[in-house]
């Protein structure tokens, strides 16, 4: 189920990315994005049936981390749907004041939601039993009401992990609206430069990371894998908040490489090297965060 679970949100991410690019309305983005989520939700349901999972630890991997982070994408692509849909339209100081509203509502979410949201956050193991395993009884004390969803595909917790997703990514696109970098002043004497922004994959920055950090090569290696991500974040105008969970997430790989975009440029570098300036970069075009 894991290996199943981890090449279907794969899947699922290019199908988004592809309703991104085409340009269309933002209703029928929407639409083919809850599609595409349903999908791969119904898709992972007959697999479970068809394949019982036996052992605990892998009901709770499936429920912890497997089903909400397909989820988080229609839950993230609704709430961006109504904030763009909902925004006023005059003023900029009346936009701003409505994104800073936004972001309110999230930390004020987060805050009602804080014992959970720490353990979210800090990867905690101990009430995994409780929170994801099927047909479990929690005390209400533990746990807000939720939505009545399937008991034989969910838990007490997934639904809550997967809006935790959403809801950072929200948190993220939001900061993002308030806080674009506009252009800079050139420097006297010095053309100005062309802004360089990431637009691939986030985790494939984070291995970028690891590696520069790993490998020690700047300030003779006297520098923080921190202070690497902020420099990065920095010079390609993206968030990495949270890069820690990413690794995590990179390092429990296992139908793909661990080191799978590391392994994408040494195999481009090579490719430069045969073929020298007859090479053009090309290939699979990067899943966009």
């Amino acid at each position: 189920m894991k290996i199943f679970t981890e090449q279907r949100f794969t899947a699922l991410q290019e199908e988004i990315a592809i309703f991104n690019d085409l340009g269309t309305t933002p209703v029928k983005r929407l639409t083919g994005v809850i599609g595409a989520v349903r999908l791969a939700v119904n898709d992972l349901k007959a697999a479970l049936a068809a394949n019982p999972i036996t052992n605990q630890g892998e009901e709770i991997d499936l429920f912890k981390y497997g089903k909400p982070q397909i989820v988080a994408e229609q839950i993230y692509a609704l709430e961006v749907f109504t904030i763009e849909s909902s925004k006023p339209i005059g003023e900029e100081i009346l936009l701003k004041a409505y994104y800073e509203q936004e972001l309110k509502y999230i930390r004020r979410f987060f805050d009602q939601h804080r014992f959970l949201y720490q353990y979210y956050l800090l990867d905690g193991s101990e009430l995994d039993a409780l929170y994801f395993v099927r047909n479990v009884d929690v005390p209400a004390t533990l746990l807000p009401d939720g939505p009545d969803l399937d008991p034989e595909f969910s838990t007490a917790g997934d639904y809550l992990f997967a809006k935790f997703i959403a809801y950072e990514r929200l948190q993220e696109f939001l900061i993002g609206c308030l806080y674009h970098r506009g252009a800079e002043e050139p420097t006297i004497g010095k053309p100005k430069r062309k802004p360089m922004n990431w637009t691939g994959d986030k985790s494939n920055l984070v291995e970028v990371a690891y590696g520069i950090y790993g490998t020690q090569q700047i300030n003779d290696g006297k520098i923080t894998i921190a202070e690497i991500i902020e420099w990065l974040e920095d010079s390609f105008n993206i968030s990495l908040s949270r890069y820690y969970r990413r690794f995590s997430e990179i390092k429990m790989r296992k139908s793909v490489s661990q080191s799978k975009y590391l392994d994408e440029m040494r195999e481009a570098f090579l490719r430069y090297i045969e073929e020298g300036d007859a090479w053009k970069p090309g290939g699979t075009k990067q899943v966009k965060p």
